[in-house]
């Protein structure tokens, strides 16, 4: 599973139960952040189970709404790691889209995950298909606003991911440093580049604030992107008052 990144996250050894997964994210997406692996290794991977459930070797946090570091493989081995078993980039969760949480339409940072791999080695064993995927490359987020508009990137249904040959492949973070930032809604907000249909739509971080039976209908107007650093000079269309500072 992929790391995350939060605000007053718990604590990497557990010091007490939790009443929530351990996983589960409880607080706002913190500034910044990239998650590095090095030099490890991933033997046996098929797509399903012996009894038919599905595997990957990476995944998002399903809870993960708010913010997805960019995550470096590092000098990886892929030891008879079948095809489709590399990754799943989950969509947004439908689910958010309700008042307590995401209000009108998804957050949208698993729309904004990246994957980079470089200096990956390879143990193909019985799958071939791996051969193209090179030392170096990415997998980003099946995100129809911009993924498809990225240059080398292309389609692999089974990860529900793109597959690029793009270093210059990044998250652009951008947020509301007025005092209102939790209040006043700036969203959706559309990265656009021109000459294209690039249309990547964002939305505010989820609700998080729980006074008593009830949220707190605060969310942090901060915003991850994806984006490709070579294409030139992006937009950011704002469908609400935009931030002073």
């Amino acid at each position: 599973m992929a790391s995350s990144a939060l605000y007053g996250a718990k604590p990497i050894h557990p010091d007490m139960p939790s009443p929530k997964p351990y996983h589960k994210c409880k607080s706002y997406g913190s500034w910044g952040g990239t998650v590095i692996h090095s030099r490890n290794e991933f033997i046996n991977f098929y797509s399903t189970t012996s009894t038919g459930a599905p595997q990957t070797v990476l995944c998002l946090n399903p809870t993960a709404s708010d913010y997805v570091p960019p995550h470096q493989f590092i000098d990886t081995r892929l030891n008879n790691v079948m095809p489709d078993a590399l990754a799943y980039m989950m969509p947004p969760n439908p689910g958010w889209a309700n008042l307590k949480d995401c209000v009108e339409f998804p957050c949208t940072a698993p729309a904004n995950a990246l994957f980079s791999f470089k200096g990956t080695k390879y143990n193909l064993g019985s799958s071939e298909r791996y051969t193209s995927y090179g030392p170096d490359f990415q997998l980003i987020a099946n995100n129809t606003g911009i993924s498809p508009f990225i240059p080398d990137c292309t389609p692999e249904v089974g990860m529900n991911a793109y597959l690029c040959k793009r270093n210059s492949l990044g998250v652009l973070l951008f947020e509301s440093e007025d005092e209102d930032t939790e209040d006043r809604s700036m969203q959706p907000i559309y990265i656009s580049l021109n000459g294209t249909a690039m249309a990547n739509k964002l939305n505010s971080m989820m609700d998080h604030v729980w006074d008593g039976f009830y949220t707190g209908q605060k969310r942090l107007s901060r915003f991850p992107g994806l984006i490709d650093g070579d294409r030139g000079v992006y937009n950011l269309t704002y469908t609400g008052a935009p931030a002073k500072k």
